[in-house]
């Protein structure tokens, strides 16, 4: 009985586990300058983090040419982290500007220990937040790390 109430409780603790949305999601790689031909080592990350019954995500993504998207609160006057609603499984946000033709619609999923972001129309890399020429926010998958995000959120 000992041997299954054992296997029954890391089962459901794995499970808890993997299913938090909340931590760190990172990916490091060498990044190239077209112009200098010089690379560096760089970290795309994603932060979540909850407070209460709300959803946060900021972070640094890197793209082609040293460029990046600073994924945070666009908001003026508000500077941190990006506040994000629930969506069944999923973190969304939603910037609605009818006057000029904007609709973005940034969405967080999560599957197999990975953080995937869509931005299907690039509405919200081209006219939300501050992305370089040559990056993007739509098809980043940045798998969950046990370390600590290189800055801390602040609120």
């Amino acid at each position: 009985m000992r041997k299954y109430l054992l296997l029954t409780g890391v089962l459901f603790s794995s499970l808890v586990h993997a299913t938090s949305k909340e931590g760190c999601y990172s990916f490091e790689e060498a990044i190239f300058s077209a112009v200098s031909e010089e690379s560096a080592l760089k970290e795309t990350y994603v932060q979540v983090s909850k407070v209460s019954d709300q959803y946060f995500a900021e972070g640094v993504i890197w793209g082609a040419n040293f460029h990046i998207c600073h994924l945070s609160s666009p908001s003026e006057g508000h500077e941190g982290p990006l506040p994000l609603k629930v969506e069944g499984d999923n973190l969304v946000y939603e910037e609605l500007d009818p006057e000029y033709n904007i609709n973005c619609k940034l969405e967080i999923s999560f599957a197999d220990g990975a953080l995937k972001i869509s931005d299907n129309n690039h509405h919200c890399s081209n006219y939300v937040f501050s992305c370089g020429a040559r990056v993007g926010l739509n098809d980043i998958e940045l798998p969950k790390s046990a370390k600590e995000c290189p800055v801390p959120l602040t609120y």
